[in-house]
């Protein structure tokens, strides 16, 4: 499902390099990205999600060398065919916590509008415990009710692949324990395959794999 070689990046006017050699997660395998702050762990999933490309090498997701492609097609396959669920979580303030969840279906054409996509939401939200918000607006919400719905928004589109950065890392030990069963539970339903960065050591063994950036960054492959 991902397949980063080579790979370079740095940012303008920064020391910060990132090198990888290789790093490969398998189709429906659920990997957990673990380092150091700083250590390059959100900058990788930009990479393998498009928004950023790389210096030199190359990143292929579901066999489309993206690193390759023009701004609009990676944006494009990223909604179309990504879970994304950023650490700042990029809810859009004037809509409602269930127009928020339905963006990708607004956004693209490719994706449906159906009955059964706006009742996935509703059983998403209901899972992630935030149904009763779901007429309110983002700045009405917790942090921690807006990073489940960042979450429930990730998954609306039953993506091939699910990107998370830090989704429980604002939230207490009971609702951490539920996003992570949706995530994980829903992913393997979908059969997605899931890469998610996290710093709380208890969630590691719930995942098939756990890989250090900082090692990969030093000459290992993955």
């Amino acid at each position: 499902m991902i397949l980063c070689e080579d790979l370079r990046f740095s940012y303008p006017g920064d020391a910060f390099d990132l090198r990888i050699e290789r790093f490969a997660v398998a189709a429906g395998e659920t990997v957990a990205l673990v380092g150091a702050s700083g250590c390059g762990k959100t900058t990788l999933i930009n990479l393998i999600s498009g928004i950023l490309t790389p210096k030199s090498g190359k990143v292929t997701v579901d066999s489309v060398e993206l690193s390759a492609e023009p701004f609009a097609a990676r944006q494009r396959f990223r909604i179309e065919r990504i879970g994304l669920v950023p650490q700042s979580f990029e809810l859009l303030d004037y809509l409602t916590v269930r127009e928020n969840l339905l963006v990708p279906f607004r956004v693209s054409s490719a994706l449906r509008l159906s009955p059964g996509a706006m009742a996935r939401c509703g059983e998403l939200a209901e899972r992630a415990g935030i149904a009763a918000q779901l007429d309110k607006f983002p700045g009405q919400l917790s942090q921690g009710e807006r990073q489940r719905a960042a979450l429930c928004r990730g998954l609306a589109t039953s993506p091939r692949l699910l990107l998370a950065d830090e989704p429980t890392g604002n939230l207490d030990p009971d609702n951490q324990d539920r996003v992570v069963s949706l995530l994980l539970d829903e992913a393997g339903r979908i059969g997605a395959t899931v890469l998610m960065i996290t710093h709380d050591p208890v969630l590691l063994p719930r995942f098939d794999r756990v890989v250090d950036v900082l090692a990969l960054r030093k000459g290992g492959r993955a």
